[in-house]
């Protein structure tokens, strides 16, 4: 009976050793199309931002991830998801058609929408064939943008219910959905377009002129 529960004792902190050693994460990198950091750029208003996102996870075997975008609740109508791109899991959790909007706040944080599809929840991840603890690419994500007024502004990973971002994997066991251990966050900042900025100078200069006229004048 001793070696009975021995065994059973061994056998659940081996599985607990395991689950807890299991950790997920994304990141994401715009390879310098930005052209700042890899999580971050500079763009007009009317660009399109591209970057990959990579799935790292540890502790077992996974066979897919679930995740979901979220931006500042100011910018939502002017930004949407036009394009994915799957790698390594292949089969979408969200196999509606693209684009998808922001309009979404189930799930959001205070002052953020998250991504949602036509008919579904906007779930960006996939599923695919188990694959062993390590880091894998898992998409490229386009994103347009329509008129945002210049400022910085940011891409995120959800982790509020009912969007909890996460990976599934496996724990010795069983399968179970674990959580991001962090945010994945994409900065972009909005400059004017070139244009603009020549009609805001001449404008500068404009003002410059007659001030000085009138000074001159008086």
């Amino acid at each position: 009976m001793r070696k009975t529960i021995l065994l059973l004792t061994v056998s659940l902190l081996t599985t607990a050793g395991l689950a807890m050693g299991q950790t997920t994460s994304l990141s994401f990198n715009d390879n310098g199309l930005g052209g700042g950091t890899a999580t971050s750029g500079t763009y007009n208003p009317t660009d399109t931002i591209t970057f990959d996102v990579s799935y790292t996870f540890t502790g077992g075997t996974s066979t897919g991830l679930s995740y979901w975008l979220q931006t500042e609740s100011g910018i939502a109508s002017g930004l949407s998801l036009t394009n994915e791109t799957y790698f390594t899991f292949t089969t979408a959790q969200d196999a509606d058609a693209k684009p998808w909007s922001f309009n979404d706040s189930s799930g959001a944080s205070s002052g953020f929408m998250s991504d949602k599809s036509s008919t579904q929840t906007g779930d960006l991840g996939a599923t695919g064939t188990a694959q062993n603890a390590g880091t894998y690419q898992v998409a490229t994500l386009t994103f347009s943008l329509t008129n945002l007024a210049p400022g910085t502004y940011h891409i995120e990973t959800t982790n509020t219910s009912p969007k909890i971002s996460q990976g599934t994997v496996f724990n010795g066991s069983t399968f179970i959905d674990t959580p991001l251990s962090s945010q994945a966050i994409y900065t972009f900042t909005v400059v004017p377009e070139p244009a603009t900025w020549s009609l805001m100078a001449l404008g500068g200069l404009g003002t410059f002129g007659l001030n000085f006229l009138r000074r001159r004048k008086a």
